[in-house]
């Protein structure tokens, strides 16, 4: 979650800068649709970080993880760019919302979005290394984030 929504401020950042006079509805309707689609591409390249098949909530490890970065990271994110960026985020992972967090718990649905994902990876990514499993492919995780950060923090000087 925290790289989805470092993308998706991203965009929004540069969008913002390239065509400041574009009309609100149409920046924001532009700048969702891309935020959507990043999280395609994210989770494409996620097949090189530590992104496990099934959740390993016994491990140390990945529990450290997931509480520290996956959520914790993710909360400081949301509260600190909330404003003006809170839609961003949520159309940054709208993907897993609706597969996730609706068509599964809410209607016992497989994944709708998540497939599609997954197709685009094999046909275009598909040269990309396996490391879901790898624990220091964290550091890929981390290297990806830290340079979206930095961009934003870049565009808003």
């Amino acid at each position: 979650m925290p790289t989805h929504f470092l993308i998706g401020i991203l965009i929004a950042e540069i969008f913002n800068l390239l065509l400041p006079s574009m009309p609100i509805p149409v920046q924001i309707l532009i700048i969702a649709i891309l935020a959507v689609l990043s999280h395609y591409l994210l989770d494409c390249i996620a097949i090189s970080t530590y992104h496990p098949y099934k959740a390993h909530w016994d491990d140390k490890f990945f529990k450290g993880f997931h509480i520290i970065y996956a959520f914790g990271f993710a909360i400081i994110l949301f509260i600190w760019f909330f404003i003006p960026y809170w839609w961003v985020m949520l159309f940054s992972i709208l993907p897993d919302i609706i597969d996730w967090y609706i068509l599964r718990p809410a209607f016992h649905k497989d994944p709708v979005v998540h497939p599609s994902i997954d197709r685009v990876r094999d046909a275009l990514f598909s040269w990309l290394p396996d490391l879901k499993e790898k624990k220091w492919a964290v550091l890929n995780e981390f290297i990806l984030a830290g340079t979206i950060g930095v961009g934003i923090v870049l565009l808003q000087l």
